[in-house]
């Protein structure tokens, strides 16, 4: 019996000690992934509300990781969507400046310069800043914007060429190929 009893509280003690070594830590960057996926669901609803909804709460989570650049991007497609262009600005420019490296954030930027009408107050300014290969990028891209096809290609090509391996450099020469192969 008294063995019986022993046993009984062994199997209660293991059964149990999964509650008790459990890890019971909030990981916001999974919170922020499953904030974002949602948005995504609502944006692809047309919910456009709760889509902005999600996407900040995600920002929330995680403000500064490389991951929010994405949720950034999200939202500012989504002000873009609903025409909010003047709203979907600072979330381009944080995401560009979170994630100075992927080429797409600065296609989105440069398309929402030219819906604000914003496009030679912005090349002025970037050729005007502490000189940067990225900066380049931006202006590229603003000429093309702007309809100036061989200028803005001109000024990407040479950046390919400074800038042989920058990530955002196969981004970019993918680009060009596109933009060439359109205008042909």
């Amino acid at each position: 019996m008294y063995l019986k009893k022993i046993l009984i509280l062994v199997l209660i003690f293991i059964f149990n000690a999964q509650f008790i070594f459990a890890d019971e830590t909030i990981k916001a960057e999974n919170n922020a992934y499953i904030h974002n996926n949602k948005g995504l669901l609502y944006l692809k609803d047309n919910y456009y509300f709760g889509a902005i909804k999600e996407f900040q709460i995600a920002i929330d989570l995680v403000p500064n990781s490389q991951a929010s650049a994405t949720y950034y991007v999200n939202l500012g497609t989504t002000y873009e969507k609903i025409g909010y262009h003047n709203l979907a600005k600072p979330c381009f420019e944080k995401a560009v400046s979170i994630n100075p490296l992927c080429f797409d954030y600065y296609l989105k930027l440069a398309v929402n310069y030219k819906n604000l009408g914003l496009i030679d107050e912005k090349i002025s300014e970037f050729q005007n800043k502490t000189p940067s290969p990225l900066n380049d990028v931006v202006i590229g891209l603003l000429y093309i914007q702007k309809g100036h096809v061989t200028t803005g290609i001109t000024i990407l090509d040479d950046f390919c060429n400074k800038e042989p391996n920058l990530l955002i450099t196969s981004g970019v020469k993918n680009y060009i190929d596109n933009t060439v192969k359109e205008k042909l």
